[in-house]
């Protein structure tokens, strides 16, 4: 966690996310701890939560995770992931007729070579382009590690409180996302 929130004493919070499970905590724990208050409209701010989820696969950048704030670098490290390359990860496929026009270029024509790709290419089609991968159907969830990011504001204020949680492959998301969401709420509350 990085920031702070600072609530108006005695002034009620209403919160407004973008997650359904985040959400949900939130209102139950600001209704428990707000029981004995009046409600008064004119004596309330609005917490609004922005939560994200990003899985730590390759070719994810930290643009993508964090766009415009290099100091959840930090808040990642902390919560026990190395964090990802700032742009681009060069896993993007080249223009193929690029790269056959710079093959061609760095080495000249070699009948040996052209007779290979030729059968490789003949095996290929009859095996299909892509034979079958047997990890292709494990869920991405339960190889990398997802990252959720949790961003929270008071109306009128400008701090904001930031929350880093990182969910090991195979783990619940939404356990950590309620977990985050508990954070938040004692923040605001204590």
């Amino acid at each position: 966690m990085a920031g702070k929130l600072v609530v108006p004493a005695n002034a009620g919070v209403v919160a407004i996310c973008t997650d359904p499970a985040v959400q949900n905590v939130l209102n139950e724990d600001l209704r428990a701890a707000r029981r004995g208050l009046a409600s008064d409209p004119e004596n309330s701010v609005t917490l609004t939560v922005t939560v994200s989820q990003q899985l730590l696969a390759p070719g994810v950048s930290l643009n993508q995770m964090f766009p415009g704030d290099p100091s959840m670098v930090e808040l990642l490290k902390a919560a026990g992931a190395n964090p990802p390359p700032l742009g681009d990860t060069g896993d993007q496929p080249i223009d193929p007729f690029a790269q056959e026009a710079r093959r061609q270029s760095l080495y000249p024509d070699d009948t040996a070579t052209e007779q290979f790709k030729a059968y490789q290419a003949g095996q290929q089609a009859l095996q299909g382009i892509n034979p079958p991968n047997p990890y292709g159907n494990i869920p991405k969830n339960q190889i990398y590690d997802t990252v959720i990011v949790a961003r929270a504001s008071l109306e009128g204020a400008a701090d904001e409180l930031k929350v880093v949680a990182v969910v090991h492959s195979g783990d619940d998301a939404r356990r950590a996302k309620e977990l985050v969401a508990e954070e938040i709420a004692n923040a605001v509350l204590h």
